[in-house]
């Protein structure tokens, strides 16, 4: 039976992910014939997914990360798990959870009032979903997914790249075959999937290299994901354009010289962009004796777009990992 969706996302140009942006969607868009409501749920601070909860009362919910994203409102990390499983809460004893143990702090959570169905990618443990033999290249990516009910291993294929596509594509799949959708239309859809603006979107450009854009709210794993596929890259140069992350309280120094370590083992050379971040970046580039010769610093997008120009070849593959207007320093 063919199911009519509607989404919280899909239906309004902007991500309305709040109590009155969901309140927006049912009033405007939610229509009696409607079978399934798909509802992105945001949270700043402990309660705001409980909120929405108590608005929609979800049947079924998917938590696709407890990470150390805007420590700054949440301070802990203990706090955006215990604000993340308000959805999971929420769930009645007859719905379902999807749940991402490659995150401890969603692996480590316990769920009793409902039947929850885990997977993982890179953690494949105690999983009853695990995603096995993935392949990225610039078409794409193809992996397998295996688990628990299925008569078989699914192959899968989709125009996204980066783990945290597969990680999201596996939820999707896992809520699919409970709601009874055919494989055959599922691995359709997965085909059919349009890359994001600004989220692992992956350009050909006509002088022969590969743009990988990744400019929107880079966080720790995310960033480490985007790097994952860049280094995966290699016909020409692999080439990293980033300010740092942001918003990550009392973590930002560690969690930024982190990415500089990483970018080190990761890329050809790496062009740090603006002040904020700057000193973690390099130290953790230094870490990774990453050579200088390769390292650039400048001190806006402009100037890191006019130096882009002057060692592009056929081949290359840049990476813009994470977006600042020049007025943040």
């Amino acid at each position: 039976i063919p199911l009519r969706l509607v989404g919280s996302e899909m239906c309004i140009r902007d991500s309305f992910n709040t109590t009155m942006g969901v309140i927006r969607t049912v009033r405007e868009y939610l229509k009696p014939y409607d079978e399934v409501f798909i509802v992105e749920m945001g949270a700043k601070q402990p309660g705001d997914i409980k909120e929405i909860c108590d608005l929609v009362h979800p049947q079924a919910g998917i938590i696709t990360a407890v990470g150390e994203q805007h420590l700054e409102s949440f301070k802990t990390i203990e706090n955006v798990q215990r604000t993340k499983f308000e959805l999971a809460d929420a769930v009645p004893a007859d719905g379902f959870v999807v749940l991402n143990n490659d995150f401890p702090y969603v692996a480590n959570r316990k769920v009793d009032n409902t039947k929850a169905l885990r997977y993982g990618v890179s953690s494949p443990d105690k999983a009853d979903f695990v995603a096995s033999d993935i392949k990225y290249s610039p078409t794409g990516t193809t992996f397998t997914i295996s688990g628990t009910g299925m008569a078989r291993p699914m192959e899968i294929h989709t125009k996204l790249v980066g783990e945290c596509n597969v990680s999201n594509l596996m939820a999707a799949v896992i809520v699919a075959l409970r709601l009874g959708v055919p494989e055959a239309k599922i691995r359709y859809a997965a085909e059919q999937i349009e890359q994001v603006e600004h989220r692992l979107n992956m350009k050909h450009i006509p002088g022969g290299y590969t743009i990988i854009d990744d400019a929107f709210n880079s966080n720790p794993a995310g960033s480490k994901m985007a790097l994952e596929v860049l280094a995966m890259m290699t016909p020409g140069k692999r080439i990293v354009i980033t300010p740092g992350m942001i918003e990550l309280g009392d973590k930002q120094y560690e969690l930024n010289r982190a990415l500089g370590k990483h970018i080190g083992e990761s890329v050809d050379v790496a062009v740090i962009v603006g002040e904020y971040n700057r000193g973690a970046l390099l130290d953790g580039l230094k870490e990774a004796e990453f050579p200088e010769s390769q390292l650039h610093v400048v001190d806006s997008f402009a100037e890191s777009q006019k130096l882009l120009s002057t060692m592009l070849q056929r081949g290359d593959t840049v990476l813009y990992e994470n977006d600042l207007p020049d007025t943040f320093k």
